[in-house]
């Protein structure tokens, strides 16, 4: 069994899951959630917190990859480079604790969830709970985490070909 951490990093919202893959590429939900902000914060204060929750998650369930979703750049340069700090965190404690980690693009996730490079965050949810059963996720972030993850799994096994 494999343990991937699949993140959607943020500076409001930061989206992890853990998940499982076992044999013939049965994935199963271990948990995830969101680590959030206030904004009323400093950027220190908040990128703190940031990097102290990721830091409980991997003491805690140990995994054994990563994957993170790229950045996409949009069309206010203040959110892509407050962005790009959130990612750099995630990056950094993932590289402290010797994690192999991957970076994938937001449109090969989708594509490689969906099967449509530009599927809305509805379509990702739903592809996600029909992957992994019993599923009740309500927070886009945690489901992109978890999307990611997936992606991830699949990548790795060789099971989606771009």
């Amino acid at each position: 069994m494999i343990k991937i951490i699949g993140l959607d990093p943020g500076m409001s919202k930061t989206g992890w899951t853990i998940i499982s893959l076992e044999e013939k590429n049965n994935i199963k939900f271990l948990d995830g959630g969101t680590i959030s902000t206030d904004s009323k914060s400093g950027i220190g204060e908040r990128l703190h917190i940031i990097f102290e929750e990721l830091k409980k998650v991997i003491s805690l369930y140990s995994p054994d990859e990563a994957a993170v979703e790229k950045i996409f750049v949009n069309k206010n340069p203040k959110s892509s480079l407050t962005l790009g700090y959130a990612r750099a965190i995630a990056i950094l404690i993932l590289q402290m604790t010797d994690l192999p980690m991957n970076e994938y693009d937001a449109n090969y996730i989708k594509k490689s969830i969906t099967g449509n490079g530009h599927a809305d965050k509805d379509q990702i949810i739903f592809m996600v709970k029909q992957i992994v059963k019993n599923l009740n996720i309500k927070c886009h972030h945690t489901a992109d985490a978890l999307a990611t993850a997936i992606c991830h799994a699949y990548t790795r096994n060789s099971c989606f070909i771009e």
